[in-house]
């Protein structure tokens, strides 16, 4: 992924605020279980949660569900959270190396933020990560719930992303029977290929071979992938 300028940042932020109402944010992240065949000699590493061999895709992605940076290849037992701290995006994020721009106020206001990432309950809260209220806590706060439902809708685009990539690249519906290392190779070069199928630089040079498209316009099918294979 080739490293994002700050005026990237701010196009992002400023498209995340138009399409999806929440001010600040630069991306959201969200972790994906690749299922794997069982490396050898690996006992449990790769053994998630959801009792199946796995590395881990975390990604950031911004409103247009394209992917601004990735860490490939963690251990399917680890956390979101504990990959994101280790993961060479999180330490440039941390370290101030990642072209975030300055705090600002928050529109119509003159409370000063910086911007943020948004993510699920899994990640730990920071000043550059945003996650929802617990519902015990937003129960009784009409405010943490309007809160939640914005960043959730913004969220969203994260699990949007992982049914495109699906969509297109069948393997990610099997086990993938490759080593490791190979395994991380395959899963970032697809990102790459998501990333140039979103922007339509495939039909742009002459290059028919998939093509999709996605609705936001279209509230109760948040997602619509179409899959056009020519001469395959």
């Amino acid at each position: 992924m080739p490293s994002s300028t700050e005026s990237d940042v701010r196009r992002i932020e400023e498209e995340f605020w138009i399409k999806c109402n929440i001010p600040n944010c630069v991306g959201a992240i969200d972790g994906k279980h690749v299922r794997i065949r069982a490396p050898e000699k690996s006992e449990s590493l790769f053994f998630n949660y959801k009792f199946f061999f796995s590395i881990v895709l975390l990604p950031i992605v911004d409103a247009n569900c394209k992917f601004i940076s990735d860490d490939v290849g963690a251990y399917g037992k680890e956390s979101d959270n504990g990959i994101f701290h280790k993961s060479a995006m999180g330490k440039k994020i941390a370290t101030k190396e990642f072209n975030i721009p300055p705090s600002k106020c928050l529109p119509g206001s003159d409370v000063i933020l910086p911007p943020f990432l948004i993510g699920d309950e899994a990640f730990a809260l920071s000043d550059c990560l945003m996650k929802p209220y617990s519902t015990r806590v937003a129960a009784s706060h009409r405010d943490k719930q309007i809160y939640n439902y914005r960043l959730c809708r913004a969220r969203r685009v994260s699990e949007n992303v992982f049914g495109l990539l699906s969509q297109v690249f069948k393997v990610f519906y099997c086990p993938i029977v490759v080593a490791p290392e190979v395994d991380d190779d395959l899963v970032l070069s697809a990102c790459c290929l998501h990333n140039l199928l979103r922007d339509g630089y495939l039909e742009e040079n002459g290059i028919p071979f998939y093509s999709y498209s996605f609705n936001e316009a279209t509230s109760q099918n948040n997602m619509q992938a179409f899959l056009v294979l020519e001469d395959f």
